[in-house]
């Protein structure tokens, strides 16, 4: 065939497609369960000529907000200060406004230092699996409040992780509160702090330390302390580890914590159980400082927590000293809401999660982390969920009313479509579902949430010195 033969061919073609998608109806046909779209040429150039982020001018940006100890003596530190905290894509948002809603938060953290462990719960979808966001924000923290380990674990662990190594061996039984229906439930509420909990029927044995990644975060690779959380335990129930033993004499269904202290920091040890019990949690810290543990619930969507036993959940909160709870959610939901009714019912599930950890731990605070832009194909162009934005925004107008904080990871991303951009980088940034960010991605929005919640402490640290009348005067002014 000629070759202009071939080009009134292809232009002929695309006349008729072209022609086909200006009168296929927008909503599709459908045709039994199957609905057929077929996308309008506006459409098509108007995809074609959106502007497209430049992510890594824009992540480099944000990263080089850091805090200003080095001139916090100056008054333009002040005027930095304030304008992070109102204006900044990367601030933490708090009810009404409040600049001084974590104050108390970090009175407690500073307290830390050379007082008790103080524990920060960091529950999320699978969007935190493997410690991927919680390692370098823990690192963080404990390079500025002291401390070391990797938190809390679950006896029983099924997902990798880059920081902890666990295995055990013996008659346990693992039960979760989240997931779906394959995973296995137990027959009262019990569930813990980790939203999973391990039943020791007779002997079983469990090894915890640090991971072979050579990417692991230095402070997570020791620990100093051990503390094995039981509950609901027959008489005599021992824990042994290292040639200590300890012993629960009486049958109980609260809360004991066993202590195993080190004299040098270690980076593996065994547990030996003996007995009837159900273990819900392992921690690993020194014996100061902030331990961060990382909590990933595959599949949920983070309405579960009132499932949960109040008086049990209570109990442990207050045994661990969890100052912080950090709840990052919304993703798992985000295929199900289709319309303004659907967001509405999933803000009303998430005020009641909100209450009910004030309710039992109402020391904490609670900090929300908004869902990541997540893309699927619209009319065949790669687009942000129809409804994520009106989601994203309605979670931070709930949480904040609600009496909680709230950073908008959407917006930090870069908004809408930004996930396009994150998983064409180069190394990706985002995996191939447009969903899930990489290790890289991860590292890139750990750093920007430590280096936001360090710019809220450093504001604290300058404001100490300061009369508070005055500052308050300054931050109202315009």
């Amino acid at each position: 065939m000629k070759p202009y033969k071939i080009l009134i061919f292809i232009l002929l073609t695309f006349f008729l497609l072209a022609l086909l998608g200006s009168f296929f109806p927008s909503e599709g046909i459908k045709i039994g369960n199957a609905c057929l779209r077929f996308p309008s040429p506006a459409s098509v150039i108007r995809a074609s000529n959106e502007e497209v982020l430049d992510v890594d001018k824009n992540m480099h940006e944000l990263q080089q907000k850091k805090n200003l100890q080095a001139i916090q003596s100056t008054a333009d530190s002040l005027k930095y200060y304030k304008q992070f905290v109102k204006n900044d894509v990367t601030r933490i948002y708090f009810p009404q406004n409040n600049y001084r809603f974590f104050d108390r938060l970090f009175a407690v953290l500073e307290a830390s230092k050379k007082g008790e462990v103080v524990h920060i719960m960091h529950y999320g979808d699978s969007q935190i699996e493997m410690d991927r966001i919680s390692s370098l924000f823990r690192q963080r923290l404990q390079e500025q409040f002291g401390g070391m380990g990797a938190g809390i674990v679950p006896p029983i662990q099924t997902i990798p992780s880059f920081t902890v190594r666990q295995s055990y061996a013996g008659d346990l039984q693992r039960y979760v509160v989240y997931g779906d229906t394959s995973q296995p439930r137990a027959a009262h509420r019990r569930y813990g702090l980790l939203g999973t909990f391990a039943q020791v029927y007779s002997s079983a044995s469990i090894s915890v330390g640090t991971s072979n990644y050579k990417k692991a975060q230095q402070k997570s690779k020791t620990f100093q302390r051990i503390k094995v959380i039981v509950g609901n335990n027959q008489a005599g129930f021992t824990v042994t580890c290292k040639g200590k033993t300890h012993i629960v004499k009486q049958a109980q269904k609260g809360i004991s914590v066993l202590n195993f202290d080190f004299s040098e920091p270690i980076s593996r040890t065994t547990l030996t159980l003996n007995g009837s019990a159900e273990i819900y949690g392992i921690s690993m810290s020194g014996n100061n400082g902030v331990a961060l543990s990382n909590v990933p619930m595959r599949g949920c969507s983070g309405t579960i927590f009132t499932r949960i036993d109040s008086t049990l959940l209570s109990q442990l909160y207050k045994k661990m000293n969890v100052a912080l709870i950090i709840l990052q959610f919304g993703g798992n939901m985000m295929p199900q809401i289709n319309s303004d009714k659907a967001i509405e019912r999933y803000m009303k599930l998430i005020s009641r999660q909100i209450h009910y950890l004030k309710r039992v731990n109402p020391q904490a605070e609670i900090l929300f982390i908004g869902p990541s832009d997540m893309v699927k194909r619209i009319d065949g162009q790669l687009q942000t969920y129809t409804y994520l934005p009106k989601m994203n925004e309605a979670l931070k107008e709930t949480v904040l009313k609600n009496g909680a904080a709230y950073w908008d990871l959407f917006h930090v991303m870069g908004g809408k479509n930004s996930m396009i951009e994150w998983v064409k980088h180069a190394p990706a940034w985002a995996g191939p579902d447009y969903i899930h960010f990489t290790e890289a991605g991860a590292y890139e929005i750990s750093t920007i949430l430590s280096n936001a919640f360090l710019m809220h402490y450093d504001f604290y640290s300058l404001r100490k010195g300061q009369n508070p009348v005055l500052i308050d005067k300054f931050m109202q002014f315009d």
